[in-house]
Order: structure tokens, then C-alpha cells, then sequence
């Protein structure tokens, strides 16, 4: 591992002392997670963690994503954030909470829910209106704001957006019965036929009804993968980090920011469910090298000034593809009956506008490992 963290010591000094080598300027992010504590799913806290490991991404607002039906508006995770800036050292962007229940339809604006669940969706547009460059909007949980603040002012997001990352999903075809595509599924419909520039990130690849070749064709359209091991994965972080993680994965009721300066930190070597890294990556314009200790994602013009040892890999792209939701069907969600969306490919238009993730590289899992870990050793 030493090279790569000469590697990373590389970047870091001269992204820090050298900006003309860096990102000229830095991309705007709106950002909506359903991040709580104690954590619903603790991949929340390393998907944030990884975002503060991308300098090329300007966090401009924080949606707190209020889908999550059972959990309450005093959980979101505000300690994290809290954490986070003090490990990364920038600013806490401003954050709000969203909205408490779902969309009634693709075109629902979502005007006549409560005062206090509204501010999600102002901050999404307020943020857009005032910036000076078009924004990257990326979601880990439902779709609900975005889908919302869309149907309000859908020319502003077309004149303002950039691009707009949907972690959800089950993948082309089939039934779109995925975790997050549950909470709200019309605003999950609303977004991915919206003719926004979308980048679709489906979490599972599950085909109902496909054919048992289709489905093994198919597989790699999803993000998912899996850390094995979470000590080993952290094993060369920076303390403060992995007090960040022990205070998440062990619920701690401390003081949050203190709590950053413990000095034996307790890290679970469970397995880590994990689906967002490869997206984030993309968004920053990362290109991933293959290095004698491991996979490094690079910042585009830094490789190219680096030169770096190893070879380039692909590991994913993203694909043009055309879908339309043919009907909505029942399903069962925490014991309670929703209606899933059923998307059937389309032929694609001349430049379709939605663009499918999908892994090219069999050592998928590893790589991504392998990039994680090092981004946290920085």
C-alpha cells in the first residue's frame, strides 16, 4: 500500500498548493439523502464521507429526504454533516427537510403538504435560481423533492440542471420494486420520463420478467456492491474518520464533535452494503487507475499531469436507453400495499436524454473497494 498513498499524497499536496492542476471550477451539487441517526442504512454516512473525498464537488444544499415514513424529522443527520465538516474542513451547506408524503401523481406538486416539509423544496430552487453555473442534482433516497420541485418550475431546471443522478431502481425492464423507488414511485416516474438529462443508477438488477438469460445479460445494470470487510477497509484512515464511522455504526448518543477525538475507535468487520461510489465518481470526472497496491481514481487532468504508474481501466459506463412506464402494479412494502411502476424499453430516440449505469469490468466489487479505501486514506 505504500505507493499508493505516495500516490494520494501526490494529489493531495498538489490540488492544495497548485490549483491550475485541480478542477478550475469546482461543480455545484444539490444534494438529498435520507441520512439519519442512528443511521437507517449506515451506507449514508460513507456515501457522505465520499462525497467530502471528491474536492471537485461544490456541496451548494443538503435535502433531507423525509420518505422514510417511520423515522421522525429530529433523526435526520445533522451530527454527520456537523462531523463531516469539521474532518473535511469546509463549510456545512445549508440544509432543510423535505417533504413528508408522497407525490399522488407523476404531476404532483406537492403544494398542499405542511408548511415545515416545504422548505426541502424551496431550498432546491432558491439554490437553483441563484447559481451562476448549471447544477448536478444527486439523490440517495427517493425522488420525492427533486420530482416535486420539478413540477413547479420544470423551465428552471431545464435552463439550471446539469444533470441529475437517481440512485434508484431495478433496471430496465420489470418491475421497479427497489427500496427507494417504494417510497415515492411517482415521483421516481416523474424524473426518469421527465427529458431531464438523467443519470440512472438502478441499485438491483431484477427482471420478473425476463427470461433466465435476459436476467443473466442483464445483471450488470446496478451499482451494488459489497465491502467485506469494514476494519480493512478503514484500516489506514485517519483517526478522525474512523471515529466518524464508530459514532454512526455503534448509534453513539456523545457529544458528536468531541466524539471525533476518541482514541480507540470501534469498527465492525461486517460487511458493508454499498451502491452509490461508482456514480459519485462519475459525477466528479474520476478516471480509475489500476496501481501496484490497488485501484486509485484520479481526477481527469491530474492523471494526465501525473502520469501515474499503472494502467487505466473501465470499470462502468453509461448507456443511452429509451423507457416508458407501461402500468402500475401492486406490491407489498413494509406491510403496506404500493403501487410499483412496470418499465418496458422503448426504441430510443435520435439523443435520448436518460442514460443507464451499467458495470463493464467482472471486478467490479473489488475495484470499487479498492477506490474506497484509498479515497479514505487521504
Amino acid at each position: 500500500m505504500v505507493i499508493v498513498r505516495i500516490y494520494i499524497l501526490l494529489i493531495f499536496l498538489i490540488t492544495s498548493f497548485f490549483p491550475i492542476f485541480g478542477q478550475e471550477r469546482r461543480i455545484p451539487i444539490i444534494y438529498s439523502t435520507d441520512l439519519y441517526h442512528p443511521p437507517q442504512d449506515p451506507d449514508d454516512h460513507y456515501d457522505l464521507a465520499l462525497l467530502a473525498c471528491l474536492p471537485e464537488l461544490e456541496v451548494k444544499a443538503v435535502v433531507f429526504d423525509q420518505a422514510t415514513f417511520w423515522r421522525g424529522p429530529e433523526e435526520v443527520g445533522i451530527a454527520a454533516l456537523e462531523q463531516m465538516a469539521v474532518i473535511s474542513g469546509r463549510a456545512i451547506p445549508p440544509q432543510a427537510l423535505g417533504l413528508r408524503e408522497p407525490l399522488n401523481s407523476t404531476s404532483d406538486k406537492a403544494q398542499d403538504q405542511p408548511e415545515e416539509y416545504q422548505k426541502g423544496v424551496d431550498l432546491i430552487l432558491r439554490t437553483l435560481k441563484e447559481s451562476e453555473q448549471k447544477v448536478m442534482m444527486f439523490l440517495v433516497g427517493s425522488c420525492r423533492d427533486f420530482a416535486a420541485a420539478f413540477n413547479r418550475a420544470p423551465e428552471l431546471f431545464r435552463e439550471k440542471v446539469s444533470s441529475i443522478y437517481v440512485n434508484a431502481g431495478n433496471g430496465p425492464d420489470g418491475l421497479q420494486t427497489e427500496w427507494n423507488v417504494k417510497l415515492d414511485p411517482y415521483a421516481y416516474v416523474c424524473l426518469i420520463e421527465s427529458g431531464l438529462p438523467i443519470y440512472w443508477c438502478p441499485c438491483f438488477s431484477e427482471y420478473r420478467l425476463s427470461t433466465p438469460q435476459e436476467v443473466i445479460e442483464k445483471k450488470a445494470f446496478n451499482t451494488y456492491f459489497i465491502i467485506p470487510d469494514q476494519t480493512k477497509l478503514l484500516e489506514h484512515a485517519p483517526l478522525d474518520l474512523k471515529n466518524f464511522f464508530d459514532y454512526a455504526l455503534n448509534e453513539s448518543t456523545e457529544e458528536p464533535i468531541g466524539f471525533l477525538k476518541n482514541n480507540i475507535p470501534q469498527i465492525s468487520s461486517t460487511p458493508r452494503n454499498m451502491w452509490c461510489t461508482a456514480p459519485f465518481l462519475h459525477a466528479a470526472g474520476r478516471k480509475i487507475y489500476h496501481a501496484d497496491d490497488g485501484y486509485i481514481a484520479y481526477q481527469n487532468n491530474l492523471a494526465e499531469q501525473l502520469g501515474p504508474r499503472g494502467k487505466e481501466v473501465e470499470v462502468y459506463t453509461f448507456e443511452p436507453i429509451s423507457v416508458c412506464q407501461e402500468k402500475m402494479q401492486t406490491d407489498d412494502f413494509m406491510g403496506k400495499e404500493v403501487a410499483v411502476p412496470l418499465f418496458v424499453k422503448k426504441e430510443q430516440t435520435l439523443a435520448p436524454s436518460l442514460q443507464i449505469f451499467r458495470y463493464t469490468n467482472p471486478a467490479f466489487n473489488t475495484i470499487m473497494t479498492s477506490i474506497v479505501s484509498n479515497l479514505f486514506e487521504q
